[in-house]
């Protein structure tokens, strides 16, 4: 299921990065953390995620920023992102950009690891001839 994939965590609360990185780690992903939007750009450019978990308040450059100028240098949905926020009213200008999903803080750690793994079948599912995760 997570064998050999590699998720990018763009947040700048690094206790939280750290307990979504620990638990992802143990379900068998590879994870990268950046702490701001332009650290996770660069990231990007270097580990090429097979997925992105994004906050929308951070530093530097903030994560709506971060998705646009990811969608311009990537191509929009070549790399699924799940953004995560406390601010719920921005759910449907996430959605044209073209998210993955959307999950608003505090959430649960469960529930995040099955919107990977859902957004990982759905990819596998796009892919012809491509076997289901």
């Amino acid at each position: 299921m997570a064998e050999g994939k590699k998720i990018l965590i763009a947040d700048d609360e690094q206790q939280l990065a750290l307990a979504v990185k620990i638990r992802l780690q143990s379900k068998g992903y590879q994870v990268v953390t950046a702490s701001d939007g332009q650290a996770a750009l660069e990231l990007a450019e270097k580990e090429h995620p097979d997925l992105i978990i994004l906050d929308v308040l951070m530093p530097v450059m903030d994560g709506y920023s971060c998705l646009r100028e990811l969608n311009v240098r990537f191509g929009r949905g070549k790399v699924p992102i799940i953004v995560l926020t406390a601010r719920d009213r921005m759910k449907d200008l996430f959605e044209l950009e073209g998210i993955e999903d959307y999950v608003i803080k505090p959430f649960d750690h469960e529930d995040l690891l099955m919107r990977i793994e859902r957004a990982f079948k759905r990819r596998a599912a796009k892919q012809p001839g491509a076997p289901a995760i």
